[in-house]
């Protein structure tokens, strides 16, 4: 019994490269986050969704086409210094190369510069003003495998360059969830 168990060990063991050998042909990303956005002086913690799909052309390199939503609202002080209420959405959408590092069956870490827009908007006091710029997001995260068609992001973090208010803002945003996987290349 004892050569038997160590038999079915060795097995298994030798069978964790075979595990990463199969790449997916399509990867559809859903989940939540966090993102810190800078607002030429001021910064403001936003949440909400994130969701992406990314086609591998091969194990190591792909297409994704990424799509957020956050929003937020913070307290300011406006005329008079009488505290207003802001409310902050901001919507992304981006586009650009994926790279896979699939050595391990286990996870997939993962990079990513993706290029677009972003339409935010902030309202007060029945005021609305809305603006559409350019947006770049450069980063990365790690996937844990749970099945073969299914994994958990548990981490994806990402640096995020927007013009708003005649100035660059540096913004970071943070997100997890759940990768479908479909197919296989």
């Amino acid at each position: 019994m004892r050569k038997f168990t160590w038999i079915l060990a060795l097995s298994l063991f030798l069978a964790l490269p075979a595990r990463g050998q199969d790449t997916p042909q399509v990867e559809v990303f859903g989940g939540g986050g966090f993102a810190r956005a800078d607002l030429g002086g001021a910064d403001l913690n936003l949440y909400g969704w994130n969701g992406a799909v990314t086609e591998n052309v091969n194990k190591w390199f792909g297409g994704t086409a990424d799509f957020s939503g956050f929003y937020g609202r913070q307290t300011l002080l406006g005329p008079g210094l009488t505290p207003v209420e802001v409310n902050v959405s901001a919507h992304t959408f981006m586009f650009g190369p994926h790279f896979a590092y699939r050595k391990s069956g286990a996870f997939t870490p993962f990079a990513h510069a993706l290029l677009g827009g972003i339409r935010a908007s902030q309202g007060y006091v029945g005021i609305s003003q809305d603006a559409t710029k350019f947006a770049a997001a450069f980063g990365g995260g790690i996937d844990i495998k749970v099945h073969k068609n299914l994994a958990v992001r548990i981490i994806q973090a990402e640096y995020m360059v927007t013009p708003f208010l005649g100035l660059r803002q540096d913004n970071v945003r943070l997100t997890a969830g759940i990768v479908f996987r479909f197919g296989k290349r």
